[in-house]
Order: C-alpha cells, then structure tokens, then sequence
C-alpha cells in the first residue's frame, strides 16, 4: 500500500511524504499516477513557480518522495497552496476510484 503523509503547519501545506507501493490488480496504474501527481507538484515549483531546489529538502528513492518546503514565506503563497491543492484531488480522485491501494493523511506539525 503506498502511504501519503501530507505536512501542513496550521492552514498551509509545506510538505507530503509517499512511500511504498500499491498491491493488488491495478498496481502499476495506481503507483504510476501518485508518482506522476507528486513529481508534477515537485518541478512545477521548481520550473513554473521559481522555487530554488536550495528552498525545498528532498529525499527520492524506490518508491519514496518526501519534500518539504522550508521557508513559511514561500509555502503560504496562493500560488503554491493552489499547487498542493491540485495534487491533494488528484490523489483523492485515484482513491476513489481505486480503493485499498493507498492511505492519505494530513500530519500537523507545529509552528517553529
């Protein structure tokens, strides 16, 4: 089952961690498209938004992406809320139509 945690800090996303992969008959399908809607987010603030790569931590690797805005100046931006907003649906939207495959959660973590 592949698990997204999605770090907010009060109203505002900063941050999502996926990992593992999904099982069972439409498993590529689903892996495919989370990975697809989570790797759009990523360089979509990179290249569209102008994020610097130095501003986000991330952390890739067989079947995990984990990235974190780090300044609350940058992840408070419409712009950017709108972005995890988009990625938020479309996940929502695979789980619907294909339950059991993934869980999704939203971790608060508190202010610095």
């Amino acid at each position: 089952m592949t698990r997204i945690d999605l770090y907010k800090k009060g109203d505002y996303y900063y941050g999502f961690k996926s990992c593992g992969h999904a099982e069972g008959d439409f498993d590529t399908l689903v892996c495919s498209s989370i990975s697809t809607l989570t790797q759009t987010l990523y360089f979509t603030l990179i290249d569209k938004l102008g994020i610097s790569e130095s501003d986000i931590s991330d952390t890739q690797g067989d079947g995990l992406l984990k990235i974190e805005i780090l300044k609350s100046e940058i992840f408070k931006r419409n712009d950017i809320q709108t972005c995890f907003e988009f990625m938020i649906k479309g996940i929502e939207l695979i789980d619907e139509a294909y339950p059991g495959y993934l869980t999704l959660k939203k971790v608060e973590v508190q202010n610095d």
